[in-house]
């Protein structure tokens, strides 16, 4: 299973605040499971109000980089 199938992950922006070509970065998060957010983070996947899945990842990687974690509430 991968998290994309889920229809309870998002999507979110998590564009690298140092490099300018990884501006299109996205991260995915699970909306069933919160956590506590960081808003002193530079990143923005630490700012999501939901625990992640995956971070910094280059869009076209996104399958590859979402496999179910241990963690799942499912």
């Amino acid at each position: 299973m991968n998290c994309i199938d889920c229809k309870h992950h998002e999507v979110i922006n998590d564009k690298d605040p140092d490099d300018w070509f990884c501006d299109d970065d996205v991260a995915v998060v699970c909306k069933l499971s919160p956590c506590t957010p960081d808003t002193k983070s530079r990143y923005r996947s630490d700012h999501s109000s939901f625990r992640r899945v995956a971070s910094a990842c280059r869009p076209y990687r996104l399958r590859a980089e979402s496999e179910t974690p241990k963690w799942c509430p499912l």
